[in-house]
């Protein structure tokens, strides 16, 4: 495994390049997103519900990271999901990076993808073993009743998403929106593990304490309360 050294003389593991897709729909009922189920008897993220995604290969072409991450989005879209969509199409959404003190760590490209409702869904029945579409705010209330497993960017990302009523509506957003950037420093909390991101007034000094602007997540079992005071930069 490749080695860095951070700012701080530390050695931690080299992020590795992956993609993830937030796969949306119309339905009768509004906004609809597609979430997988990875199996529990894997060793990473085991029974978690997650969006379509992986590593990004050798086999990922590309000029660019960037370029090769979104051909592995859509390629790790037909492999766990069954379904086919040009890379090209996918919008910028997010980014994100793992925390430092972990030991396997991703810098991952999160894309935006709309697709028709009738489109169906075929699970790889290997690492997922089942998939749900599902309202946003409802994935969230079934995680804070202990009843859905999903690890942080998945569940900011729902939050993010949860006030959009179509598919046109988010999609615009994302177009107009600068793709944030999250790199999260964790500190152990009294209500579980507390989550700074880039932009909360505590975030450069490491310092939860610090009053101003606030980026920042407290999750635990029962647990999850992300809380962003500002609105995301635009393009224009």
């Amino acid at each position: 495994m490749k080695l860095v050294v951070n700012e701080d003389n530390a050695v931690v593991a080299r992020a590795r390049p992956s993609a993830t897709i937030v796969v949306v729909r119309d339905a009768s009922e509004g906004l609809e997103v597609l979430l997988l189920k990875r199996n529990p008897d894997l060793a990473h993220m085991p029974g978690a519900w997650v969006f379509p995604g992986g590593k990004v290969d050798d086999s990922d072409t590309g000029e660019t990271i960037e370029e090769r991450a979104r051909v592995a989005a859509a390629r790790e879209l037909m492999e766990e999901a069954g379904f086919h969509i040009d890379s090209a199409t996918l919008l910028d959404f997010s980014h994100w990076l793992t925390p430092e003190i972990v030991k396997r760590r991703f810098a991952t490209w999160f894309y935006l993808a709309v697709i028709e409702d009738h489109v169906p869904v075929v699970v790889d029945g290997s690492e997922i073993v089942d998939y749900r579409w599902l309202r946003p705010e409802l994935a969230l209330s079934e995680q804070l009743a202990g009843e859905l497993q999903a690890p942080p960017p998945t569940l900011v990302t729902l939050t993010d998403i949860q006030r959009f009523e179509s598919a046109g509506e988010l999609t615009r957003m994302v177009s107009d929106r600068h793709p944030p950037y999250f790199f999260p420093k964790l500190h152990k909390v009294p209500e579980g593990m507390l989550f700074l991101y880039p932009g909360d007034a505590g975030y450069e000094t490491d310092s939860p304490a610090v009053t101003g602007p606030r980026h920042r997540m407290i999750m635990a079992p029962g647990v999850f309360d992300y809380d962003r005071s500002f609105d995301w930069p635009s393009r224009t």
